[in-house]
């Protein structure tokens, strides 16, 4: 597998930058980068840029934990009557509590998400972009972890390893970072 060319790579940052400014995600980078209240001045918490994209991936989490219909109905009627509305008639937000890393969920494992790989599956990591190799293994067990990137819960595998020649025999990964392996099979 070969690195995409630099024109690829340039035009597909690109895309991913406008994206960010079409889906007001960059808005919300900015707001939070220059936010300062009585409670929160970013100024004297001198956040580095992960932490400040971590905090936005956490408030559109917290939003997407807390969207009920009666709101997103409001929402709707402010889209399709924008100029008859103002900011200040949008519904309140009601949010509701993210899910706490050091307990399970309430409903595990009769809710949790079915795991996509079972022990003896050949995986391998998602390829970047650049970097086309990827560690590549079998999976010999899998337990349910709380993802903090993601704030909630979610299925990380133990990797078998097919080339240890670093001395590392096995490694965890997160299930939205591994692909199947088709062609490959282990004795």
């Amino acid at each position: 597998m070969t690195s995409p060319p630099v024109s690829d790579r340039a035009a597909s940052s690109i895309s991913y930058q406008q994206a960010l400014y079409d889906f007001g995600i960059a808005e919300l980078i900015e707001a939070l980068s220059n936010f300062c209240d009585p409670d929160f001045d970013v100024a004297q918490m001198q956040l580095e840029e992960q932490e400040l994209e971590h905090l936005a991936t956490l408030l559109i989490q917290q939003l997407c934990v807390s969207l009920n219909g009666k709101m997103m109905a409001s929402y709707l009627n402010v889209v399709r009557n924008a100029d008859a509305w103002t900011i200040t008639d949008l519904p309140r937000l009601e949010l509701k509590p993210l899910q706490h890393p050091l307990v399970l969920p309430e409903s595990f494992p009769h809710q949790a998400s079915t795991p996509q790989f079972l022990d003896g599956d050949s995986v391998c990591w998602l390829s970047l972009p650049n970097s086309p190799q990827t560690d590549r293994g079998i999976v010999i067990g899998r337990f349910f972890a709380f993802a903090s990137h993601r704030g909630q819960w979610e299925w990380k595998y133990l990797i078998w390893l097919k080339d240890t020649s670093s001395g590392v025999l096995a490694d965890t990964v997160w299930e939205e970072d591994l692909e199947p392996l088709r062609e490959e099979k282990y004795p």
